[in-house]
C-alpha cells in the first residue's frame, strides 16, 4: 500500500537537511500501535513491530516548497504551511484503513519553530491506487536507491555505482534476500512466487547521481548512507516486482532509501 499525506506545520519551520532518521522513526513508533490484528498479521510473517525488526517499508523525500535552504547550518527554513509525503509499506490491502488511521493519530516531530520542538500534523490523505505489475517496468529512483557489494567482508567503500558491472548481481541478491525474509525464508519456488529460471535483468537508463545521507541514531547504528538516484529498467517475477515497488529497492529502504515510481 502507498499512501500520500499531506502534513501541516507552521510557517518559519527549521527542518534538518537530512531527516530520514526522524521519519523513519516516526512510522516505525506509529505502527507500534498496532491493533491487534494487524499485528497479528505481521507476526505470522515473522516480523514484530514492538521490536521495529519490521522493516518492509520505505518513503519519499518530502515535497517542502518553498523554502529557504542554509547550507552552513545544513538546514530548511519552510516559507509554507504543508509539506507532503509518501509512505509506501509492503502490507495486505485489508489493512489501509487501519494503518491511515493509525497516521492520523500521533503527529511528526521534526525540526524546531522558534527554537522549541516543531511538529507535523495529518490533515489529509490519499491511498494511492494499485498500479498493474508486469514482468518488466521502467522506474524513478524517487529517494537513492543503496547497493553494497555481496561480499561478507565489506570494503571501506562497498557502495556499487549503477553502471557497475557487479551492480545487477547484488541488485537482485538484496532483493531476493528480502523477499525470503519476507516469507519467513520459505522457498519461493515452492510458494510459487520466484522461478529461478527466470531471467532477471537490470538495465541503467540514462545518468545516476550520487546521494550522500548523514543519519541520526537509529537501530541499524548506521551514521551515513550513499546511494544513487537514478532510472532503471528492470525484469523480475511479478512477486519480487510487487514486492520491491512497496517495500523499496536495494538496502535499508527504511531509512528513507529505494523508494521508486513508475516512468
Amino acid at each position: 500500500m502507498r499512501i500520500q499525506f499531506s502534513l501541516s506545520c507552521q510557517k518559519g519551520t527549521i527542518i534538518p537537511i537530512n531527516y530520514q532518521s526522524e521519519i523513519s522513526h516516526w512510522i516505525f513508533t506509529v505502527l507500534s500501535n498496532a491493533g491487534a490484528e494487524l499485528s497479528t498479521w505481521v507476526q505470522q510473517r515473522g516480523f514484530d513491530l514492538g521490536s521495529r525488526n519490521f522493516k518492509l517499508f520505505t518513503f519519499s523525500p518530502l515535497a517542502i516548497y518553498p523554502y529557504e535552504m542554509d547550507q552552513v547550518k545544513q538546514e530548511f527554513k519552510l516559507l509554507g504551511n504543508q509539506v507532503k509525503l509518501n509512505i509506501s509499506i509492503y502490507l495486505d490491502p485489508s489493512f489501509e484503513q487501519q494503518v491511515v488511521h493509525l497516521f492520523r493519530q500521533v503527529p511528526l516531530p521534526l525540526g524546531t519553530l522558534e527554537n522549541r520542538p516543531a511538529q507535523f500534523e495529518v490533515k489529509h490523505w490519499q491511498i494511492m491506487p494499485h498500479p498493474v505489475f508486469k514482468e518488466t517496468l521502467q522506474f524513478k529512483a524517487v529517494s537513492p536507491v543503496s547497493i553494497t557489494t555481496i561480499e561478507e567482508v565489506k570494503s571501506a567503500n562497498p557502495y556499487l555505482l549503477p553502471d557497475n558491472d557487479q551492480y545487477d548481481i547484488s541488485f537482485f541478491n538484496h532483493a531476493v534476500r528480502r523477499f525470503k525474509a519476507a516469507m519467513q525464508y520459505k522457498s519461493l519456488a515452492a510458494l510459487k512466487l520466484l522461478d529461478p529460471s527466470f531471467p532477471m535483468h537490470y538495465r541503467l537508463l540514462g545518468q545516476a547521481k550520487s546521494r550522500l545521507i548523514h543519519l541520526k541514531p537509529n537501530t541499524d547504528n548506521i551514521s551515513q548512507l550513499r546511494g544513487f538516484a537514478y532510472e532503471f529498467e528492470v525484469s523480475m517475477p511479478v512477486p519480487l516486482m510487487e514486492f520491491c515497488y512497496y517495500a523499496g529497492f536495494g538496502e535499508y529502504p527504511h531509512l528513507g532509501f529505494g523508494f521508486v515510481e513508475m516512468k
